[in-house]
């Protein structure tokens, strides 16, 4: 397997770990992230999600429960080869701020 390969297949897993995470914490099904991704695709969607004004839901939940590590802000830091440097900016900004958002 390339290191492009495994770098993908481990951005696929955090996402899918991040929804795990963030469903569990708000004891339901995250049904508007999962349908975006289903019509955006991760990348897509997680650029979007990162340029909107919204602080979303999950980044709360995830914030509030001690998990900043495993919001879609920290796992776009952490793949910024697969995002703009405009998202991977705002995303970086996020989490810098991430106790003085609302």
């Amino acid at each position: 397997m390339t290191p492009n390969a495994m770098s993908e297949e481990s951005f696929h897993i955090e996402i899918a770990h991040a929804i795990t995470l963030y469903e569990r914490t708000i004891g339901h099904a995250a049904a508007r992230t999962r349908q975006m991704i289903d019509d955006y695709g991760e990348i897509e969607a997680l650029s979007r999600l990162m340029k909107s004004a919204d602080l979303q839901q999950g980044f709360k939940a995830l914030r509030d429960s001690n998990q900043l590590d495993n919001t879609f802000e920290a796992i776009v830091v952490r793949f910024p080869k697969l995002f703009s440097s405009g998202v991977v900016e705002a995303a970086k900004w996020r989490l810098e701020n991430a106790y003085s958002l609302l």
